[in-house]
């Protein structure tokens, strides 16, 4: 079988995703597929989704907003393409656009999953790693659900409930090195941290927050777009990621990056050895811990580079 992906996905993730599927020698083997992307929009083509989706494709996989920070406006049309060529449409997502963004279940999606980093967590020296699943609540999902399901359960005494595992036979506990628990303790910690932070949200935190990112987010792209020779990508179209290109200023991202470092600012993520019709260009991303005046000091920094 297969699974399409868009072209334009982190590259780790692909790779993860990969060694996920197996090795092509695997009797378990799935092909990865990627379905090409607009270049002027950065949304996936659906001309070559439809050219690629058949009966050998398992499962259409999508993220939204997308690696480089489009959001995908045409994401009901991609889960109806792969409703009918009889796959399940995966949708990734920030957990934090989700106050601001139509759910994934609303069109389409049969499983959607994302991380938990966005819902309080420090980075951690590249820790404070985990994710999250959700799908439709049918045997067929929670059976290949990857970790220890907690569930309400009755008791020996009528009318009472406790909490017990729920198909314990799918994990390490019940079939050994088949299991299919790929998680472990930390996981679990900071799904606790999680709760607590969207607790505290409050009731209508997410969207609060959702729309304070998108306000910023597309606030420092405007300033960083009036940088002499700086260029925004796909502008206005994006949740808090977004592509700055450097090509007019004949700087390398690497020697932007290393002057912005230079003056205490870690600049955007190098994308010119990722994405080659992007040329010079870097992924900047900005969240609810960047102030209005981070983002005027990190625009006028990068005047000053560059002049």
């Amino acid at each position: 079988g297969k699974v399409l992906v868009s072209q334009m996905s982190d590259p780790e993730r692909l790779s993860v995703i990969r060694t996920y599927c197996q090795p092509s020698a695997m009797e378990s083997h799935v092909e990865v597929v990627t379905v090409a992307v607009d270049p002027t929009s950065g949304r996936m083509d659906l001309g070559d989704l439809r050219a690629k989706l058949g009966d050998d494709v398992a499962a259409v996989y999508f993220e939204n907003p997308a690696y480089l920070g489009t959001i995908e406006t045409e994401a009901a049309e991609i889960a109806r393409l792969a409703r009918a060529a009889g796959a399940e449409t995966i949708v990734g997502v920030d957990p934090l656009s989700l106050g601001v963004m139509t759910a994934p279940d609303d069109y389409g999606a049969d499983i959607v999953t994302g991380p938990v980093q966005p819902l309080g967590v420090h980075m951690q020296c590249g820790g404070g790693a985990g994710g999250w699943i959700a799908s439709r609540d049918e045997e067929k999902y929670v059976l290949e659900y990857n970790g220890f399901l907690v569930s309400i359960v009755e008791t020996l005494k009528e009318g009472e409930v406790g909490f017990g595992l729920a198909c314990p036979h799918q994990n390490s506990y019940g079939s050994r090195e088949n299991g299919k628990d790929w998680t472990g303790n930390s996981t679990y910690l900071w799904a606790i941290a999680g709760a607590v932070y969207m607790s505290l949200l409050g009731p209508e935190g997410f969207r609060e927050l959702g729309t304070l990112i998108v306000s910023r987010a597309r606030y420092a792209a405007k300033c960083l777009g009036e940088v002499p020779g700086v260029k925004i990508v796909w502008p206005d179209t994006t949740f808090k990621e977004f592509v700055v290109n450097f090509d007019d200023t004949g700087r390398t991202v690497a020697e932007v990056n290393d002057a912005l470092r230079a003056r205490g600012i870690f600049g955007g993520k190098d994308i010119s050895g990722e994405a080659d019709a992007l040329g010079q260009s870097a992924l900047y991303c900005v969240t609810e811990i960047h102030t209005a005046a981070d983002i005027r000091r990190l625009a006028d920094t990068l005047k000053e580079v560059l002049a």
